[in-house]
């Protein structure tokens, strides 16, 4: 009984061993700047920290924001959300996990490609809708005071889809977000950006104001796209 009792024990620490380490480490939750818990978020945003839209524009945000981290998935060719500088948060409002980054936080800034643009005499006087799920709630306004062409909509996007909303009982306040959009963009050029803040706080004089204060660098227009 004591050579089997020594055999189980022997047995037990050579288990024991072989088995320390062949666990894979869980997966720990970690938001980045974004506002997203997710692993594949973070690792877009650290691949592409030399894209920061500081080589091509800068800006004043409201004393309320600071820049959040640049990601690829905004726009066409990346971006990045303004948070909120006391809490870091980036989302404004509750959204399905399929909404697009941007439609539900507090603004952010955006590089677009070849969007459907129409000048007049040099003056950039209306850009077509470049989502799904989304509506214009105004027309194209002119915006003066600019580096470059830009023009003003209001926008509105959906955070759901219907079926979502049914399940989730969403109320008809939590449907949808509204953003003030200005766009800028030159004739000569398939390059667009855009600015946009949350219209249920910061009005269209706070857009104004952050359009206005707007500076493209020398090769923000420029950018080669492979």
């Amino acid at each position: 009984m004591k050579k089997l009792a020594l055999v189980l024990v022997a047995l037990y620490i050579i288990f024991s061993l072989c088995s320390c380490g062949s666990k894979e480490p869980s997966k720990q939750s970690s938001v980045n700047t974004l506002g997203q818990s997710s692993y594949e978020s973070q690792e877009t945003v650290n691949q592409s920290e030399d894209n920061s839209l500081s080589q091509y524009i800068t800006y004043s945000l409201p004393n309320t924001l600071v820049n959040g981290s640049y990601n690829r998935e905004l726009g066409y060719l990346g971006g990045n959300l303004f948070c909120l500088k006391d809490t870091g948060s980036c989302e404004a409002k509750k959204a399905s996990d399929s909404t697009p980054y941007g439609w539900n936080s507090y603004g952010g800034v955006e590089i677009y490609y070849k969007l459907n643009l129409k000048f007049n005499n040099g003056q950039l006087t209306d850009v077509s809708l470049p989502w799904n799920h989304s509506d214009y709630l105004t027309n194209a306004q002119s915006v003066d005071k600019c580096e470059v062409p830009a023009v003003i909509f209001q926008v509105g996007h959906d955070l759901y889809t219907a079926p979502e909303a049914k399940e989730n009982n969403i109320t008809n306040d939590e449907m949808s977000s509204s953003m003030w959009y200005i766009f800028f963009a030159k004739e000569n050029s398939d390059i667009c950006y855009a600015i946009f803040l949350n219209a249920d706080y910061y009005s269209k004089e706070h857009i104004l104001l952050l359009a206005q204060s707007v500076k493209f660098k020398d090769n923000a227009f420029n950018i080669e796209v492979k």
